[in-house]
């Protein structure tokens, strides 16, 4: 398995936009190509991450193409640009289990 961890510096006064769009919008095209969401939290500094698995790199690199091909995604980007601004910034970092920790 492998993880993928998204951190988004928010725009605080947008934040519950920020939550909207990614439940109306971006959640159920990630799901619907097989990607798993292990949660998602709101740090004390205004942050929020989100936390995906998957079973390889390669499977990750195979829902990340069908939701780049899926209409809906391209969709969501254009209903993106009519919205305030959402982050300030994001990162993305790849994590493994490691037995013994």
């Amino acid at each position: 398995m492998i993880y993928r961890m998204r951190i988004y510096t928010a725009v605080p006064e947008n934040l519950p936009a920020f939550h909207e769009f990614f439940r109306d919008w971006l959640l159920p095209v990630q799901l619907r190509h097989g990607a798993r969401l292990v949660g998602r939290w709101e740090t004390e500094d205004g942050r929020v991450v989100a936390v995906w698995e998957y079973d390889s790199r390669e499977a990750y690199e195979q829902v990340e193409a069908a939701v780049r091909a899926d209409p809906d995604a391209r969709r969501a980007q254009e209903h993106r640009a009519g919205l305030p601004p959402l982050f300030t910034s994001r990162e993305e970092v790849f994590m493994q289990a490691r037995p013994g920790n």
